[in-house]
């Protein structure tokens, strides 16, 4: 059975956002600024010197990131979906299961470690918090990959509702994705001081309650990766009809963010504190705003269509995109090494620059012999899951 054509739009917006991530993880890791948007904690204020000017436009560009990489995750299973059409229902939900088992394994087992690594070879005093390993008490962390996964476990549980007609299930995909993303405007109770149970840490509220230390609440970005789902979906069966609508789409979504912004209320979770520019795009992340996720995947879908043309550009990141969990690993572990053997006091960010290209050799040669390996490998092979 042939396979349908791969999308490479796909793997190039998943690349660029990947080399995006590296230099935040880099200003984190070496030049030792980062910022953080915690509806109940801190929340990173920016001034108008240069440091502070570059920190917020490499922050605002990096936000790109976590929203891509769960859209595109959501897309990624209606995919393999679509390329697996001859599994039966229970080998292809347990394939997607296990995949998203992974992912929170090696969340656990390689990106906590690396960030301990990293952060504890900071000897500028300044910690940031929120980070895992930053705390007095982290526990469980339940980071961007733990959250990948069990997402990924969700959508593996909706596989034989999403083996459905189209017509039957995109439009409750489609509205339950719209609640799930606007839950922290809905249900986040309204004194961010108030304590929080562990179920409620876990699905909706950035933060710590006793040993569970969560970054990425479930509930907000599952409804990204429904969203990519659906997208996919349309991508499957109405490929040219979307291609020329996406780009419309990514601009409306930043529309009406920039709407959402300017009003200040439903859809931000905290207001901007002052009428600077500098506060506008200062957005709550931890849980993500739905004013963030509408500009981020607005920005998104942009991307995607810019890199679905052929060039140069597209080719290089899709190189990248091809092998996002071994780059997302080896790239915290590479950085965090860098930054605590020869930065443990920081440096400027025109050095961060500088590490960030000369990693990114290494890290194109193993994510190009990593795609090679699993073209090579049956569909049943393990290599498959990473």
């Amino acid at each position: 059975m042939n396979r349908p054509e791969r999308i490479e739009g796909i793997d190039a917006a998943r690349g660029a956002i990947m080399l995006i991530m590296a230099t935040d993880h880099v200003n984190a890791l070496v030049v030792r600024r980062h910022s953080v948007e915690f509806w109940a904690g801190a929340w990173t204020r920016y001034g108008t010197g240069a440091a502070d000017l570059l920190q917020l436009g490499f922050r605002v560009l990096s936000d790109l990131c976590a929203p891509g990489f769960f859209f595109w995750m959501g897309a990624g299973v209606a995919l393999l979906a679509s390329r697996r059409a001859d599994w039966p229902g229970r080998r292809l939900a347990g394939h997607v299961a296990l995949r998203g088992l992974i992912l929170v394994l090696l969340s656990w087992v390689i990106e906590v470690p690396a960030w301990v690594v990293g952060i504890h070879g900071d000897r500028t005093g300044a910690h940031p918090g929120g980070w895992p390993g930053a705390g007095p008490a982290i526990g469980l962390p339940v980071t961007v990959l733990t959250t990948l996964g069990i997402c990924t476990m969700v959508l593996a549980l909706m596989q034989p509702l999403m083996r459905r007609r189209a017509a039957m299930v995109l439009p409750a995909m489609l509205a339950l994705a719209g609640l799930c993303v606007l839950s922290p405007s809905l249900f986040l109770p309204g004194d961010a001081g108030r304590p929080v149970g562990m179920p409620a840490r876990l699905g909706l509220v950035a933060g710590q309650t006793g040993g569970l230390y969560v970054e990425y609440p479930v509930l907000p970005w599952l409804g990204v990766a429904l969203l990519g789902h659906v997208f996919a979906r349309f991508l499957i069966g109405w490929r040219a009809a979307t291609l020329r609508a996406v780009a419309w789409i990514g601009i409306v979504c930043l529309l009406a963010a920039i709407l959402l912004r300017w009003h200040g209320t439903f859809g931000n979770l905290r207001p901007p504190r002052d009428g600077s520019w500098r506060e506008f795009f200062n957005l709550v992340k931890y849980p993500p705003a739905p004013v963030f996720v509408l500009a981020m995947l607005g920005g998104n879908l942009c991307l995607f269509r810019a890199l679905s043309r052929p060039g140069r550009v597209g080719r290089f990141c899709a190189g990248f995109g091809r092998a996002p969990l071994p780059f997302y690993l080896a790239h915290l572990w590479l950085f965090a090494v860098i930054g605590a053997v020869f930065f443990p006091m920081g440096t400027q960010y025109g050095v961060g620059v500088l590490v960030w290209l000369a990693g990114l050799w290494p890290l194109r040669r193993l994510c190009l012999g990593f795609a090679r390996m699993r073209r090579n490998r049956p569909a049943s092979s393990w290599v498959h899951l990473f």
